[in-house]
């Protein structure tokens, strides 16, 4: 799952993925794109529910920010590596 928001020249970006060992990873990215500056954080989750609800958190927190979501046309495919 990737979810985009934007404010001017700012933006966030979060991916939650499913790693090779089972666990829940929440990528978190933000930056700005004139100013090409910009950081990441990783977050692990051991349960899906948990990781959901974090995202859920950075929503309410972006649209309170003054973010604007933004529809993505990205598809992940979904792999069985079980």
């Amino acid at each position: 799952m990737i979810i985009r928001w934007h404010k001017q020249q700012d933006f966030f970006i979060v991916r939650l993925y499913q790693d090779l060992m089972g666990d829940w990873v929440l990528t978190e990215s933000w930056g700005n794109s004139v100013s090409d500056q910009g950081a990441f954080n990783h977050t692990v989750y051991h349960c899906y529910h948990e990781a959901r609800n974090h995202l859920r958190v950075i929503g309410k927190k972006q649209k309170n920010l003054g973010y604007k979501k933004s529809v993505s046309k990205e598809q992940q495919i979904e792999l069985d590596f079980g």
